[in-house]
């Protein structure tokens, strides 16, 4: 009874806050007595006379590149460091623990300049790559944590239980450690892509052509900053909402696997 009391009381307040979200939106929006044309951003999403790509669309493939590329070695980079992490090895292990904390404790957009105005010179990298090189040690950085941290809080059972069975150190580590550290470590590493995806917009300041640099030109040319931001915010909501819905599927698999096994 006490139970099913704290449920509609949950109800209720939930309710009313996103009423009150709804109405606060509603107002801020009729105050500003702003003529809405949406219509007329078409142009910037497909050229029909040409029959190509209008800004909007390279922008956003230019955000899904960058993002993607990212992710991949941000990934490398970040399970070899979390090993690394938890291996034996104080000197390796210090070494990316400074690497670890040095890009996770400054701001992107410093890291961004930084690898851009004296990295990038010093090695010849083009701005992609130097925007690529960036979001990848920072997503590395925190990879290199999340992996650090599940392996360390992994049960010693069934490692245990499947060395016992004869199962070389090797084996156990392949179909024992990965699978359950996996499982564990998926939502936070889609936790950390939907923030990397978000993070991409960033790259635009060394004149990256993403979807944030395609916004502001959309928005030099049209004047309708409001739609253009609103329209951006969109795309942005519907891929991370994307990459959300297919790690809860991936998670729901490996956990029905796990449970088959």
């Amino acid at each position: 009874m006490l139970e099913q009391q704290r449920s509609r009381l949950w109800t209720v307040l939930t309710g009313a806050a996103l009423l009150l979200i709804f109405v606060s939106l509603w107002r801020g929006f009729a105050a500003l007595e702003y003529d809405w044309d949406f219509a007329s951003l078409s142009e910037y999403i497909w050229l029909k006379e040409e029959q190509l790509p209008g800004l909007l669309i390279t922008g956003l493939w230019g955000t899904l590149w960058v993002s993607a590329l990212s992710i991949c070695l941000g990934s490398v980079i970040g399970l070899c460091g979390g090993l690394i992490l938890h291996s034996g090895n104080a000197f390796a292990r210090s070494t990316i623990q400074v690497f670890v904390e040095i890009f996770r404790n400054t701001p992107v957009l410093v890291q961004l300049y930084v690898m851009y105005f004296v990295v990038a010179s010093a090695f010849h990298m083009s701005a992609e790559q130097a925007g690529v090189a960036t979001l990848s040690l920072f997503c590395g950085a925190y990879i290199s944590e999340l992996v650090r941290g599940t392996l360390l809080n992994l049960e010693r059972g069934p490692q245990d239980a499947a060395l016992s069975l004869g199962l070389t150190r090797w084996q156990t580590a392949r179909h024992v450690v990965a699978p359950l550290a996996l499982r564990r470590l998926m939502p936070s590493l889609v936790g950390q892509y939907v923030s990397l995806v978000k993070d991409s917009s960033l790259v635009s300041v060394i004149s990256i052509v993403e979807l944030t640099k395609s916004a502001s030109n959309m928005v030099a040319i049209s004047f309708k900053s409001f739609e253009v931001w609103f329209l951006v915010a969109v795309v942005y909501f519907m891929l991370n909402f994307m990459l959300s819905r297919i790690g809860q599927r991936i998670e729901r698999r490996m956990s029905g696997d796990l449970h088959a096994a």
